[in-house]
């Protein structure tokens, strides 16, 4: 081992290459010909120079900051044909930081019907879900609606929609996109309605009071598909959000389970349906 003058290049020499060879032999089935002469002829069987690098602290400690920062959401591309998202993508980094469990944050996102796409059929609208928790085994969703007043709102669940309700659980939300450009998250947590910021959400905990249920009804018969209500509805109280009359039509109220206030204004939390979206998360696309 040798050492320059200013200490900054370091040669180091390998007395014994049986070593190397020994070591590339306990993997016999990657030790193939050519890695063999490799081993023989290599100068780095023998001889390697090790140089001193410096480094700026400052560039460090900017690379540990860019670590905590997730990426841009991606979304799966569709054809060229198809009606935008209703989202932007700051409204869906912020939700996916307020809502969306860890283990779903780097999964692209895949719209998995659409109003405007696929039409107004029930049928056809529970045919998309369920196809894509039997292909994918992932039934969390999320729903988002825009209103004919150009409100966004909508709800998410980690349980899917069917025709029996199912119970909510602590991934259960609401939310709404604020047109000063930030959502708002409800997600039970009593006298909190959860703002957050596009570009820097935070999380909420869980919580619901007791006697409301989270639960979740997608109705063929009657066409509606519902977030909320249910056990021990005080007066004033209703459905958190409830989509009617295939999709044309909906209503959203104060739920217990959520405690939230109505997603829309005015008009008694009764809206007009312009668009509706729902999205998965696509397994091992990253």
């Amino acid at each position: 081992m040798n050492t320059n003058s200013d200490g900054k290049q370091l040669r180091c020499r390998l007395f014994d290459p049986v070593l190397v060879w020994m070591a590339m032999a306990a993997h016999s089935s990657q030790f193939v010909w050519y890695r063999r002469l490799s081993v023989l002829f290599s100068r780095y069987t023998y001889l390697n120079d090790l140089h001193e690098l410096a480094i700026d602290p400052s560039l460090l400690s900017q690379e540990g900051e860019d670590e905590d920062e997730l990426p841009p959401v991606k979304t799966i591309e569709e054809d060229s044909s198809s009606p935008k998202f209703l989202l932007s993508n700051a409204q869906m980094v912020a939700l996916r930081e307020a809502v969306l469990p860890i283990g779903l944050h780097h999964r692209p996102w895949k719209r998995i019907y659409s109003l405007s796409r696929d039409g107004d059929s029930f049928i056809s609208f529970e045919k998309h879900i369920t196809n894509w928790n039997a292909k994918f085994g992932d039934s969390s969703t999320l729903l988002v609606v825009k209103t004919t007043k150009g409100e966004i709102i909508g709800g998410y669940a980690d349980a899917i929609a069917t025709s029996s309700p199912r119970p909510g659980t602590a991934r259960s939300c609401l939310f709404r996109a604020e047109k000063d450009g930030k959502v708002t998250v409800y997600d039970g947590k009593q006298n909190s309605l959860g703002a957050f910021f596009e570009g820097s959400p935070h999380r909420m905990k869980s919580g619901g009071l007791e006697g409301s249920s989270k639960k979740i009804l997608l109705d063929s018969t009657r066409r509606i598909i519902a977030f909320g209500g249910g056990l021990g509805m005080k007066s004033g109280d209703g459905f958190g959000l409830c989509l009617e009359d295939g999709f044309s039509r909906g209503t959203t109220a104060r739920c217990e389970a959520f405690c939230n206030e109505p997603l829309v204004d005015g008009n008694g939390g009764v809206f007009d349906v312009l668009d509706v979206e729902v999205y998965g998360f696509v397994f091992g696309r990253f």
